[in-house]
């Protein structure tokens, strides 16, 4: 347990505001403009096309069931981290960094991952609806691989003896994801209250029901059966109401690539604000509580 100094309380209350803001302006202009065409985009994806998209769920779970698919190694992390001179052998000595200079890491990776889920939007937009439908697993993996890649670098390891274990810390890592792809303030908040509630080992009303829905199948040695199905069907449902003006022929490579563009931009956020969150209330010894109205 340690006081905070003031530039660290300042952090906190920096996040407190971004937790009481609306979604960002990309996104919920993203929303914006996918809603007028929505209803032509239903018209135009071809019926075998919709049929496929529970199908494509079950492959997101499946890639986001296996690490590996993640592709996140630890010792890019440590790497980055010297680079910003932070003095650390491993991911969990980095609970004793200076948050700023982690901030410059988790930074590093946010662009990274931006970078990377562009390049994917705008190859497979180009093919059209099936390219589309292919890209969201792509678009998953990268933002699960951000949100991991951000904890570690706050000291957040999945293994480490010191973490709430695998179990715990991925189930973290999804509802993250869920207050990423908010579309308005309404969803945001409840997606930050199912948070708070998972942390506080409470079952929301969202958590509780989930019961049997939680994957069982195992994909390769480093698989989990944490992923549920019912959260990730709502980030997909979500994912392509946003993203159905890319069905419109002649602008599908572009709005495919600007809009993974700016999906990672939002995952990364939310995943940096909610990873400082806890590293600060964790070195302060306990989590503050910020109170979340849902209107």
């Amino acid at each position: 347990m340690a006081k905070l100094n003031s530039s660290e309380s300042k952090i906190l209350n920096q996040i407190a505001k971004w937790k009481a803001q609306n979604p960002s302006f990309l996104n919920r202009a993203t929303n914006v403009v996918s809603a007028p065409v929505s209803w032509l985009a239903e018209k135009l994806i071809p019926e075998s096309a919709r049929n496929n998209i529970s199908g494509v769920t079950e492959v997101i779970i499946e890639k986001l069931q296996d690490f590996s698919e993640w592709s996140v190694n630890q010792n890019d992390i440590l790497k980055a981290t010297h680079e910003f001179e932070i003095d650390a052998d491993t991911i969990i000595q980095l609970k004793k960094a200076s948050i700023h200079d982690l901030d410059h890491v988790a930074e590093k990776f946010i662009d990274e991952n931006t970078r990377m889920a562009t390049l994917s939007g705008l190859s497979t937009g180009i093919v059209g609806i099936a390219g589309i439908l292919a890209d969201l697993p792509t678009l998953f993996a990268i933002s699960m691989r951000s949100i991991y890649q951000i904890a570690l670098c706050y000291g957040y390891d999945l293994d480490s003896p010191e973490s709430n274990g695998r179990e715990y810390e991925v189930e973290y890592m999804v509802r993250v994801f869920k207050i990423a792809t908010a579309s308005d303030k309404i969803q945001k908040q409840r997606a930050l209250a199912e948070l708070k509630d998972f942390e506080a080992g409470r079952d929301s009303e969202i958590y509780g029901e989930l019961g049997g829905d939680f994957t069982t199948k195992q994909v390769g040695k480093n698989a989990t059966s944490f992923i549920s199905r019912k959260i990730i069907q709502e980030i997909v449902e979500q994912t392509l109401s946003k993203k159905a003006a890319a069905f419109i022929p002649g602008l599908g490579a572009v709005f495919s690539a600007g809009f993974n563009y700016v999906y990672l931009k939002d995952v990364g956020e939310a995943a940096y604000m909610v990873y400082r969150e806890r590293f600060l209330l964790d070195k302060k010894g306990r989590r503050k509580s910020i109170k979340i109205d849902i209107e």
